[in-house]
């Protein structure tokens, strides 16, 4: 009954350093993410940017991962 107590710390222990470390590297919060996105739509409905395709995100995801490997 002890070993599932000490694993389990462990694992809360494991879980908090990942949090910290997913935290470093997002450069914003998920909610403030999705609001972003929520404008960007809007304007794109308004007319005020231009509307992107599911093409257009495959490309920038492509580039995107070209860059990564340089």
């Amino acid at each position: 009954m002890n070993k599932k107590i000490g694993k389990s710390k462990v694992m809360e222990k494991e879980e908090q350093v990942m949090s910290v470390v997913a935290n470093l590297e997002r450069p914003c919060t998920i909610s403030e993410s999705i609001m972003q996105s929520c404008k960007e739509v809007k304007d794109m409905r308004e007319g005020r940017i231009p509307k992107r395709s599911l093409n257009d995100l495959f490309a920038n995801i492509e580039k995107w991962n070209k860059e990564e490997e340089r």
